[in-house]
């Protein structure tokens, strides 16, 4: 595994940021904040997030997946990595007239009792030198951690490579756009496939430094990104490993609550409360702790519906393809026909082909669906309101719920039957307040891809404010419904 010395001084700094395999654009974006992030875990683990040294330590630093770091062919290992020494997390630039003769002999792999090899990197207080004798089963764990991050990396360069070409306009045919395209989405899918490898490395070697310090920023950034899927595991073993990252109990009381492990949420909460005060809860952490008493039950029923749903097979589905890639849609047609006729025929006519995701909140929602991008479009026509049927599903993480236009006389309300075009994709559970808009759907695949929407909130814009254009919505298609017409009853003031 890449050292920390070769990471901060490696040519191709890009490998490790997620946000190349996002933005195409992005690869050009100075990535210091990233590689701070990881200087910062490896070198400082007590001092992350703004924690001060006497925080409980991590144990024994132990950065195992050196042991077979010569397999991979992206890095080199630490002991060619020169001499100089890093200084308070700066890389210092390798020696080009250093004596290759006194480098210490690579580890093998081969050997009958492979051990860690000593890091000489200066480790903060707390943190031990030690080594390990690794067993079989943790060899095979270490390798399947390298050999995953080693495919991840090998993705990253080749659509840095097509990106370059785009870029300077070698190559802007169909066929580059459709490759980068497919590689942007087997990076995403590899990179959430790497989160479980470092958990079981972590599980197997404890408190390694190297998984450690790769959860830990990876977990950063799907914070950033609103991703929480599959992200409960990494934050459950890094705070019984007294990992001192105060985002971790948020992120961990967030996963557990779209999980469905809600005995676990108020006690991570709680402990998050006693270390660092009510007051540093964000909203979004408040709201979810306030649903606890009644979302519990709603969960059990949702997915009950779920299951009826799969047995079944037979629901709409819809495809956006956005300008960061795929989203799929299954539609509820048994508890919102008349929603779901509607958003299929739209979509069959192109109304949403080019149109925006206007507001975009981190872990909030992502809105769209209106033609004039501003929030006060329709289709000309309105929708009766179905929320109120006996089966009518509620509003989770990736739920679609029809947008209604606010009653002013009475703030918090919407206009009964007043849903048009425009539709909310949830980043989380809604307040129950939110139950008068009816719920049609939910993202079965394409989550991630919502998370990396630009974020655009139009309550926080002011005339210093510059806003980027928004992410769109390419073109819709249905790619299956029942074989029956889609009629729409409309609402008739």
């Amino acid at each position: 595994m890449m050292s920390p010395r070769t990471l901060l001084s490696s040519p191709e700094p890009f490998l490790l940021d997620p946000h190349a395999l996002l933005d195409p654009h992005a690869a050009r974006r100075p990535t210091r904040r990233w590689l701070a992030a990881i200087a910062v875990a490896w070198f400082t683990p007590l001092g992350i997030g703004g924690l001060g040294g006497d925080q409980p330590a991590w144990g024994p630093f132990v950065p195992a997946s050196q042991v077979i770091a010569q397999d991979v062919a992206l890095e080199k290992p630490l002991d060619e990595a020169g001499s100089s020494e890093p200084t308070d997390g700066v890389s210092q630039p390798e020696s080009e007239t250093s004596d290759s003769s006194n480098s210490a002999p690579k580890p093998s792999v081969e050997a009958e009792t492979p051990r860690a090899p000593r890091t000489p990197l200066a480790l903060p207080p707390g943190i031990e030198q030690v080594d390990i004798e690794l067993t079989d089963a943790q060899r095979e764990v270490v390798r399947q951690f390298v050999d995953r991050r080693k495919i991840w990396a090998q993705t990253l360069v080749e659509l840095r490579s097509l990106e370059i070409l785009y870029s300077n306009g070698d190559d802007r045919s169909s066929e580059n756009l459709q490759r980068f395209a497919e590689l942007r989405e087997r990076a995403r899918s590899e990179l959430r496939d790497l989160l479980p490898v470092a958990v079981q490395l972590f599980e197997a070697i404890p408190k390694d430094g190297e998984s450690g310090s790769f959860m830990v920023t990876l977990l950063d950034y799907f914070r950033e990104q609103s991703i929480y899927e599959g992200t409960y595991p990494a934050t459950k073993v890094l705070l019984e490993a007294e990992v001192p990252v105060p985002f971790l109990r948020l992120v961990a009381a967030r996963a557990a609550f779209l999980e469905g492990h809600f005995d676990e949420v108020l006690p991570i909460y709680q402990a998050f409360v006693d270390e660092h005060g009510i007051d540093k809860l964000e909203d979004i952490d408040q709201q979810l702790a306030g649903l606890l008493e009644i979302y519990p039950e709603w969960w059990e029923q949702e997915l009950a519906a779920r299951q009826a749903d799969a047995e079944a097979d037979d629901l709409p589905r819809v495809r956006f393809e956005t300008t960061r890639g795929p989203i799929v849609i299954e539609l509820f047609e048994n508890s919102a026909p008349n929603t779901v006729a509607n958003f299929i025929q739209l979509i069959e006519g192109g109304f949403y082909d080019e149109s925006e995701f206007y507001q975009v909140i981190s872990d909030l929602l992502a809105m769209g669906g209106d033609p004039v991008g501003d929030g006060s479009g329709t289709s000309g026509k309105f929708l009766p309101d179905e929320h109120e049927r006996p089966d009518a599903r509620r509003i989770f993480r990736g739920s679609l719920f029809m947008a209604k236009m606010s009653d002013t006389s009475q703030p918090g309300t919407y206009i009964p039957n007043s849903a048009s075009c425009q539709f909310v994709i949830a980043l989380m559970p809604m307040a129950p307040r939110q139950m008068s808009q009816t719920v049609f759907g939910r993202v079965i695949e394409g989550m991630d891809v919502i998370g990396s929407f630009r974020r655009i909130d139009p309550s926080k814009k002011s005339e210093q404010t510059v806003i980027l254009p928004p992410e769109r919505i390419i073109s819709g298609s249905v790619i299956r419904k029942r074989d029956h017409d889609y009629s729409v009853e409309y609402h008739q003031p």
